[in-house]
């Protein structure tokens, strides 16, 4: 058997694997060539035109040979604000390409991105898979002559309980886990933030020279690669985590600092960053990020994780996890703010199983990535509250979808889920309990349209990420046709803590609409992520949270929202942000323009992502998006604009087309001057 058959073979024959093998197969072979598509097609017997329809629609999926080594330069919003296009032009002139080309030899291809994801170290470029952030143009040179080089984080191993209670509730089963948990526990910790931004920043080779100074110096630390704690602009970040006492925080810490770093800790004289940046927070779901240890189950259970879950087990009454969520007001993260209890209680009231849970972790949007930082510094919240939301909607079976080049979140929730199944916390009769459910990790191609909750059931099953009209809904006709949930990250995040701590609490904060997750980005001197409660003003975000302007120039516009979001002007900046109020927070990306960057340039950018993004399969969409970004060519008709507008905004199938215009009208609303408009 060839090396592509033996590949094709792991994937049982049927379509809803047709992502996933070409994924494989492109992984293997770097690209997907006619051959493979045919291979592919003939293997899970799909049609030949309906694999090429679906691979040529998904932009990861590559059906040109690359370079031998591929540079991808980001020049979304946030790295355009910070100089990712100039970065281009450089690397351009220097490889003698444009954007999309390769050189006559084969050698480098260069491509522009609209979102490397890591927004908070911008302005990044990507060389071979590897991102690397705060790219000066000096340090161009180094990027594109070093040897290509994939070093992976050493794996930990985490051997299973020595022993599990095989008898007795669910709370006494978890007991014996938790004492097992404890007998692990290490000490006094040096936490490295190894997220993706820690990484792209330098965090790889603190975390190495850590180790190796702690291990030469024979110290009484314990070394950790957790993921971000939210101080991107501190990264790399090391956290002195010791018992029965605060954490501390030092960034960042390059390589070279490690020796001081350890001598000012011995002498007591550590100086501690982003203290304020960290108090000022309400961090619920962002507590452990940072802290706990990603990669060790027993960490997280010492940290509190699963615990809520082995009680509501022994209590045996799901519908009280509905209860908690409906008294909290818990509304989806994603942008829409949906009641996520009504998402529930109609699937557990639905006809037909088994009933699916699909945890949305494919963050799409430029300019957002928070739910990354989630997935990479506490995967076994995110397992927990997936098994929460499936006991109370009554599903068996669970997706977590995460996006293609979200390797990190992928690596980390994978890991945990084997963990959690090794410690009897996954699949078959959970803690000795009646509930079982098998959760499965699937990966996206890119695709902004998979936001749109049927359009991410439509590449599940094998498809192109098209949204579906509705009614019937998911919770009625979902995935394979069964009822189904789908809620993103952040919206399952906050669920343990609900069901923990109860309903009213949750409802206490932001006035009724608990915290929120923002990604700073763009021209702040703390780009990252933080979490307020909802109310909170653009103004305590952009000067207390984000330190005010990088560059000394007053902070003029903020991309509220990413690419269905809105252009704010800096008079609003006190108004609250309270879901589909005056200034909607959106799904929390928040990119500060200066003075002197161009409104225009963000919003042609904005609008470009969404006319590239759009599916195709509506024509106000498709046709609707292409025409506004050709009228904001030279000075725009402002009436033509809002009447097209309009059109796309009514007519469009899903909230991809209907929110793509806010971009355009609140930047023509706010800032006439930047269209030559008065």
């Amino acid at each position: 058997m060839s090396e592509r058959g033996a590949l094709l073979a792991q994937f049982p024959r049927e379509r809803t694997w047709l992502l996933p093998a070409l994924q494989a197969v492109q992984r293997a072979e770097r690209w997907l060539s006619a051959d493979a598509l045919e291979a592919v097609a003939a293997h899970l017997r799909v049609p030949a035109s309906e694999v090429w329809g679906v691979a040529s629609h998904y932009p990861e999926l590559r059906l040109t040979r690359p370079g031998r080594r591929i540079v991808r330069v980001c020049t979304g919003v946030s790295c355009h604000a910070r100089g990712g296009r100039d970065l281009l032009g450089v690397c351009a002139e220097r490889l003698g390409l444009r954007a999309g080309e390769t050189t006559p030899d084969g050698g480098v291809t260069l491509e522009e991105m609209d979102c490397a994801f890591a927004c908070a170290v911008a302005p990044v470029v990507e060389v071979d898979h590897e991102p690397r952030g705060r790219v000066t143009p000096g340090d161009l040179e180094t990027l594109l002559t070093a040897p290509a080089a994939h070093r992976a984080l050493p794996a930990a191993t985490i051997a299973p309980p020595a022993q599990r209670a095989l008898s007795g509730p669910p709370t006494t089963r978890f007991a014996a886990l938790g004492r097992e948990a404890e007998r692990r526990r290490t000490g006094a910790r040096l936490v490295v933030g190894a997220g993706t931004c820690g990484l792209a920043v330098g965090a790889r080779e603190t975390l190495e020279a850590l180790r190796l100074e702690v291990q030469r110096r024979t110290l009484p630390f314990t070394v950790v690669a957790a993921g971000c704690n939210g101080m991107c602009w501190a990264q790399p970040a090391v956290t002195v985590v010791r018992e029965g006492q605060a954490p501390r925080v030092a960034g960042p810490v390059a390589a070279g600092d490690v020796p001081r770093l350890l001598d000012a800790l011995a002498a007591g004289r550590l100086s501690e960053t982003g203290a304020d940046y960290l108090a000022r927070q309400q961090r619920a779901l962002l507590e452990r990020c940072g802290v706990t240890d990603p990669a060790d189950i027993a960490d997280a259970i010492r940290h509190g994780t699963y615990a809520t879950l082995a009680r509501v087990l022994a209590d045996g009454t799901p519908e009280r996890i509905i209860e908690q969520a409906r008294a909290s007001g818990l509304a989806g993260r994603g942008g829409a703010y949906f009641q996520a209890a009504v998402k529930w209680a109609a699937c557990r009231a639905a006809a037909g199983t088994p009933k699916y849970l699909v945890v949305n972790g494919e963050e799409g949007e430029p300019g957002i990535f928070k739910d990354r930082h989630l997935m990479e510094a506490d995967p076994h919240r995110l397992l927990e509250a997936a098994l929460l939301v499936a006991y109370a909607a009554g599903a068996s079976r669970g997706i977590v979808y995460v996006h293609g080049e979200a390797e990190l979140s992928a690596e980390r929730v994978a890991a945990a889920a084997a963990q959690a199944r090794e410690w009897g916390l996954l699949g078959e009769r959970i803690l000795g309990s009646d509930f079982s459910f098998e959760l499965e990790l699937r990966r996206g191609a890119g695709g902004f349209v998979l936001g749109e909750e049927t359009a991410l059931l439509e590449s599940i099953e094998g498809r192109r990420a098209m949204p579906r009209t509705r009614p019937p809904f998911p919770v009625e006709a979902g995935l394979w046709g069964k009822p189904t949930v789908i809620n993103n990250v952040e919206t399952l995040f906050a669920v343990p803590s609900i069901v923990e701590r109860g309903g009213a609490w949750f409802a206490g904060l932001g006035g009724g609409h608990g915290t929120k997750l923002f990604g700073l980005s763009g021209h702040v001197n703390r780009p990252g992520i933080v979490e307020l409660p909802l109310g909170a003003t653009l103004r305590t975000l952009l000067d207390e949270l984000g330190g005010g302007s990088s560059t000394g120039r007053p902070i003029r516009a903020v991309v509220l929202g990413g690419p269905s979001g809105s252009l704010v002007h800096a008079r609003q900046f006190e108004a609250p942000l309270v879901p589909r109020g005056p200034v909607n927070p959106g799904t929390g990306g928040v990119v500060a323009l200066d003075a002197r960057a161009s409104v225009r340039d963000a919003v042609r950018t904005l609008l470009a992502f969404n006319m590239r993004e759009s599916c195709g399969k509506c024509t106000p969409c498709r046709e609707g998006t292409a025409r506004l970004l050709a009228m904001l060519d030279g000075t725009p008709d402002r009436e033509g604009v809002k009447a097209l507008s309009e059109v796309v905004q009514v007519a469009s199938l899903c909230g991809l087309g209907q929110a793509a215009p806010l971009a355009v009208l609140s930047a023509l609303a706010e800032f006439p001057d930047a269209f030559g408009l008065s």
